[in-house]
């Protein structure tokens, strides 16, 4: 948490919201690929799976100065996790550990270019809170793994750092944006107190994001 929030306060004054000329507002539809870093650094060992693919779609909200540079707030709901397959597995399990999040990205953008075709850069933070998961079905069904979600021991919040970048097409009040993002959470979805050979100590996700944009510019304020 403690670099969460300098970056938070180092945005809100890079921005200058007072100064504001545009607001814009839209949706994102994005096909995404999930997996997770595990690793025991106690006992090492570094446990392998497979990615979890998936589609969501997130609302945006898009606040630029004259020199368009600005804030950028998505919110969407977005399923993580990992897959034990026939390569990657623990005990010859085969299944899928899924966790559903609402997730809260808040960044710096900036973008370069002329005036129908941009080039679009933004990187900020992110944080997400766990709305389901299901390690109930997993362990129902997979009694021998070795390790499982707790929701009493284990963490619904989590947060992380996200980059982006990619191309922005300008029709008068609307923008059509294709866009290339990674998100990769700081803290760790197993929260280990005491370190055993069977749980790892680093659990972090990261995500790859493949999406398409569309924005349409409300408000103008031509005046500083």
């Amino acid at each position: 948490m403690k670099i969460l929030f300098p970056i938070l306060f180092f945005l809100l004054l890079s921005t200058k919201l007072i100064s504001q000329n545009s607001i814009s507002m839209g949706f994102k539809t994005s096909y995404y690929n999930s997996n997770i870093h595990f690793y025991n650094n106690f006992f090492p060992q570094n446990i392998k799976t497979s990615p979890l693919d998936n589609f969501n779609l997130s609302f945006i909200t898009e606040i630029k100065n004259k020199k368009n540079t600005g804030i950028r707030i998505e919110i969407s709901k977005i399923k993580k996790g990992w897959t034990f397959d026939q390569e990657n597995n623990i005990n010859n399990n085969l299944y899928q550990s899924e966790f559903d999040f609402i997730n809260i990205p808040f960044m710096m953008t900036t973008y370069f270019g002329d005036k129908n075709l941009n080039i679009n850069f933004a990187l900020g933070p992110f944080a997400e809170f766990m709305i389901s998961e299901n390690s109930d079905k997993i362990k129902l069904n997979f009694p021998d793994e070795p390790f499982y979600f707790d929701e009493e021991r284990d963490n619904i919040f989590s947060y992380g750092l996200v980059a982006m970048g990619g191309l922005s097409f300008n029709l008068n009040k609307n923008q059509i944006q294709l866009l290339v993002s990674y998100q990769y959470n700081f803290d760790n979805i197993f929260d280990i107190v005491i370190k055993n050979q069977s749980i790892p100590d680093i659990s972090n996700f990261n995500t790859l994001s493949f999406s398409l944009v569309y924005l349409r510019r409300f408000i103008k304020n031509d005046e500083f």
